[in-house]
């Protein structure tokens, strides 16, 4: 009767399994993307300095909120939590698309950032629970990947297809269809069923019962966090360069759809298609990042990327043509690569208890930096032309990352002639070693971080 009742539980986590991937693809299946920016300057009436000065609190709210809806999530349970963030996304949609000036467009973007961060972390802890409910929870990297290239299809399909209903049904309907997508995803949500969690009191050590370690208060973590970073330039100035360099790739996000309606592209199959490629290339990047580690060494491709973020930025404003579009998948791509890449790097150097506090950390920088330059970078939008907005990105940008990027590089050196013998300390004034590539084994010192 036991092992019945084990085999109809079971079951319930299977299921899980089985829908996971299906439940992201509709939730991602968002046609409104392709062309939200068009949409928000044309139908609600939004400027682009109207656009800088509300955006920032969608970073605000995604970045600093991760860390108390990740407490929501462990009270009231994972699946609760994606439920109620489908539902705030729901509203989102829906009150978007009938937005009607800045103040209404300001809401609609707290509830978009609120829907992202309430799901982001609840959706991981769920799948790795499921899996553990199951005894596999060595297959979550695959699961996850799996669910990730589900995800990435489907904004692919999204962009390819936003221009063409948009093109037939208008840009308003077109927002309006992203709710049926959101509606199926919580459909698929509800027959979810919510895995056990491990008790955290006690464990068994060699046999012997032993308290659990005690957990430390999020503020307790973020203060070891922040005396980590003040202790290890490597790891400080590897925030500032990691914060710089993700803003430097934002404007992208913003630009591309302005920047296609410049070059005469209206709205319809052409409009999604010139803009699926970019979209392709940050796929393909992340899913080369561990490739481009082993090849290249992690420091030396992580320090490229400020370059071809510059020239793109600098012959984008030059060409000031259609023939430009290529340069925006070199964003696209340095943007896919950046995060899995720094993200092994400060990982290496962090010890365990405190990795996830470090990588919020991370997004934290990367908000204050949105905080400060989307109004400005919207101010100079309506103020000037699109070309001599490129051109002062590469410039800003360019001087910021040069300085972020030889400070950081500069104290990984030192660190590095640290931990060897001063022979290979002086060969590293010459050459970057091998050591460079991702190999964890020669990334710290055994047994500093667990």
């Amino acid at each position: 009767m036991a092992a019945q009742t084990a085999q109809d539980t079971d079951r319930f986590w299977r299921r899980n399994l089985r829908l996971y991937p299906f439940f992201y693809f509709f939730h991602d299946l968002q046609f409104w993307l392709a062309i939200w920016i068009i949409f928000a300057t044309e139908d609600v009436g939004l400027s682009f300095s109207e656009i800088g000065f509300i955006a920032p609190a969608f970073y605000i709210i995604t970045s600093f909120g991760q860390a108390p809806a990740g407490a929501l999530a462990d009270r009231f349970g994972r699946v609760r939590t994606i439920r109620f963030s489908l539902i705030i996304f729901l509203g989102f949609v829906i009150w978007f698309a009938f937005a009607g000036g800045v103040w209404q467009a300001a809401i609609a973007w707290l509830l978009w950032g609120s829907s992202i961060v309430l799901i982001t972390g609840a959706d991981s802890a769920f799948l790795h629970d499921s899996l553990q409910a199951l005894g596999r929870s060595r297959e979550f990297e695959r699961q996850a990947g799996r669910a990730f290239a589900v995800r990435s299809l489907a904004m692919v399909l999204a962009t390819l297809g936003g221009g063409v209903i948009a093109g037939e049904i208008g840009s308003q309907a077109t927002v309006l269809s992203g709710a049926i997508g959101t509606v199926i995803a919580l459909l698929i949500a509800l027959r979810f069923r919510e895995p056990p969690r491990p008790m955290q009191h006690a464990q068994s050590v060699n046999g012997t019962e032993q308290a659990a370690l005690p957990r430390l208060s999020y503020l307790a973590l973020m203060q070891q966090t922040l005396r980590l970073c003040a202790r290890t330039p490597s790891v400080r100035y590897a925030l500032i360069f990691a914060a710089i360099l993700l803003a430097s790739m934002v404007p992208e996000f913003y630009l591309l759809q302005p920047f296609l309606r410049e070059q005469g592209i209206e709205v319809g199959w052409l409009f999604s298609a010139l803009q699926a490629p970019a979209r392709v290339a940050t796929v393909i990047a992340a899913i080369a990042a561990f490739w481009l580690a082993s090849r290249f060494g992690v420091l030396r491709s992580l320090a490229a990327m400020p370059i071809f973020v510059v020239v793109a930025y600098a012959s984008i404003a030059l060409l000031d043509h259609l023939a430009a579009l290529a340069l925006f998948l070199v964003i696209g791509f340095a943007r896919g690569a950046l995060m899995p890449l720094m993200e092994g790097y400060i990982n290496r150097r962090t010890p365990s208890h405190l990795r996830a506090t470090m990588l919020s950390l991370n997004h934290m920088g990367w908000a204050l930096c949105m905080l400060v330059f989307l109004p400005t970078m919207g101010r100079a939008i309506d103020a000037t032309s699109l070309s001599n907005v490129f051109a002062g990105l590469a410039l800003i940008f360019g001087v910021l990352m040069a300085i972020a990027t030889l400070l950081w590089i500069r104290a990984d050196r030192r660190e590095r002639a640290e931990q060897r013998p001063h022979f290979y300390a002086l060969l590293d004034q010459f050459a970057w070693r091998a050591e460079h590539a991702w190999k964890p084994q020669h990334q710290q010192q055994p047994g500093k971080f667990d």
